[in-house]
């Protein structure tokens, strides 16, 4: 009778393999996730003021900025600041925010362009 020894689970280099895709998602994770967070932030930063402009209109150009600068200051992200722009368009006012981030993913650098608008009505 001959017995086999057959293995049980995964190899050294297996374990290695593994672990090194795991440590790959972890560090572009690690990077992409503060950016998701910034981008519903931004995104909410709109809707706040859309709302806002539903109940008690903003009226100009100056009160909207001033608006934003508000929920950027709340939110700690006034670097953002030149990244939004508020346009006059058919009696309407469109706030627009635009900026790009980079993801590093070893092999090459992907830049992300984040661009949201939101029309306030008068």
């Amino acid at each position: 009778m001959t017995s086999y020894n057959r293995q049980h689970g995964g190899s050294a280099i297996g374990l290695v393999i593994f672990l090194a895709i795991l440590a790959y998602g972890i560090f572009v994770g690690i990077q992409y996730v503060p950016q998701y967070i910034e981008s519903t932030t931004v995104d909410s930063i709109l809707n706040n003021i859309a709302e806002r402009n539903k109940t008690e209109p903003l009226g100009d150009i100056t009160a909207i900025e001033s608006a934003i600068d508000n929920q950027l200051y709340i939110n700690q992200m006034t670097d953002l600041k030149d990244s939004f722009s508020v346009m006059p368009s058919k009696g309407d006012y469109v706030i627009t925010v635009k900026y790009e981030r980079a993801l590093n993913l070893l092999y090459e650098n992907k830049v992300i362009t984040y661009e949201q608008s939101v029309t306030l009505k008068k």
